[in-house]
């Protein structure tokens, strides 16, 4: 009995999923013309947008917000189609345009990043306001003249029609009144059933518990369908587990391979620097490599590519093939995705995040609240499993203290952008650059 039930449940749960899925997605377009700090035009660039829609002032409470990237064109201009975005705070579809003034809020990032400096509010008048206008179509205007085929003589109405009387409606509470009674003798006959049902209830709520902790524990429950695999092999017979976070699908594992994909070997590199493609030993020991991955150099993650910072870079590097080295705005897209969820947010701020990307293991103690060596088993909420492999420079600095990993995008011929976790920090510093000769870990994206 307790199976029917829930198998009719599952089946109202399928239809609604697929009637919400069928329906189209509320949107409308907005444009902007992006310029600098020095009023410079912002043009054929990588702009990082923020869209927030403010109820009643331009300083109002937000009930939606989205980012997006986005690229400038030739004059400057941005177009944008709001509610096509990445959702970080409530839904479009909900927003009940026609209680109270709404206001539309634009954050830009001119450098492609979430570290908005420019910022406008301008109240929306007309155009999202089409989404509720199909109401409109039967308003009554409140004068009784503007309606059609209207009685000429209103006192003519009489019960000829079969109108309920005040006599019907007392036949109507006696028969409810009868149905109550037999509800509560069918209730009554039926205690016993009724309480083994609750039991059934209070077992499979124990087990839901139960398969939930194994799920967070593997991280393997963090939409999988995004990945469609759930481990990758590479060209030395590594397995690397996947983790589906927003719309990506990464390695969650720092990369160990010894080869490209076509069999290149990438040498051990000597020293503190290398000229050369090269890989290092986390803290200078190569038992690490198994769990910590290695630390290569930017001209090994790059191999022969120029830097970029597209979606997707296009660098595949020493990853797998039908895999990337993600771009700077690959990894914000992580970042934004991960800060606009309240279950990462620690303590409701959804700047401390880095407890949600960290592993659970490896990191260093610390007293301060919401970073990764506070209670580490309270990490991993993302199932991202960021390691503290430390990087190579003179030595191998930041071990079990702080994670590095690289991007394929260069700050300059020196430096290039990579994400960076502190033991003690409870952010993720995503404008974070090494010194390209440096080892830092890897993680891939898939294409």
């Amino acid at each position: 009995m307790l199976m029917k039930k829930i198998a009719n449940l599952v089946v109202i749960l399928l239809l609604t999923v697929f009637n919400l899925m069928a329906q189209a997605p509320e949107k409308f377009t907005y444009q902007a013309v992006v310029r600098n700090t020095n009023n410079t035009l912002v043009t054929n660039s990588l702009v990082g947008v923020r869209i927030s829609i403010l109820r009643n002032s331009s300083s109002g409470s937000v009930v939606y917000s989205e980012t997006q990237m986005l690229s400038t064109n030739a004059n400057g201009l941005v177009t944008m189609n709001v509610g096509e975005g990445n959702a970080t705070y409530g839904n479009i579809s909900n927003i009940n345009w026609d209680n109270g003034t709404y206001f539309l809020k634009s954050e830009i990032d001119p450098n492609g990043g979430s570290n908005y400096s420019i910022s406008s509010t301008q109240q929306l008048l007309s155009v999202p306001y089409s989404l509720f206008a199909k109401e409109a179509g039967n308003g009554f205007s409140g004068n009784y003249n503007d309606l059609t085929n209207t009685p000429t003589n209103i006192s003519a109405f009489n019960n000829n029609v079969g109108y309920i009387t005040s006599a019907d409606l007392q036949t109507l509470v006696g028969q409810l009144n009868n149905r109550m009674d037999s509800l509560q003798t069918v209730l009554s006959a039926q205690s016993e059933d009724i309480l083994d049902l609750s039991n059934s209830m209070d077992s499979l709520e124990a087990f839901v518990d139960s398969l939930r902790a194994i799920i967070e524990a593997c991280g393997c429950g963090h939409q999988e369908n995004v990945c469609g695999i759930a481990t990758v092999t590479d060209v030395d017979g590594n397995v690397y587990s996947t983790v589906g976070i927003g719309s990506q699908c990464w390695l969650k594992e720092n990369l160990r391979t010894k080869h490209y994909s076509d069999g290149t070997y990438i040498e051990v590199g000597t020293g503190s620097y290398s000229l050369d493609p090269a890989r290092y030993y986390p803290n200078g020991d190569s038992t690490t490599v198994p769990t910590y991955g290695y630390l290569y150099n930017w001209k090994a993650v790059m191999r022969n590519d120029t830097t970029s910072n597209l979606i997707p870079s296009g660098v595949q590097g020493p990853c797998p093939s039908g895999w990337h080295v993600p771009s700077k705005a690959e990894w914000l897209q992580l970042v934004d995705y991960v800060s606009g969820q309240a279950a990462y947010a620690c303590n409701g701020d959804s700047q401390k995040i880095a407890k949600a990307l960290a592993a659970k293991t490896g990191w260093m103690s610390s007293y301060t609240n919401c970073s990764p060596g506070k209670l580490p088993d309270e990490n991993n909420a993302t199932g991202f499993s960021i390691l503290p492999a430390g990087f190579h420079s003179q030595g191998s600095p930041g071990f079990g203290d702080q994670a590095d990993l690289w991007s394929s995008s260069q700050v300059n011929n020196i430096y290039a952008w990579n994400i960076y976790l502190n033991y003690d920090l409870t952010s993720v510093d995503s404008n974070h650059s090494t010194n390209k000769d440096a080892g830092n870990s890897v993680r891939c994206l898939q294409d």
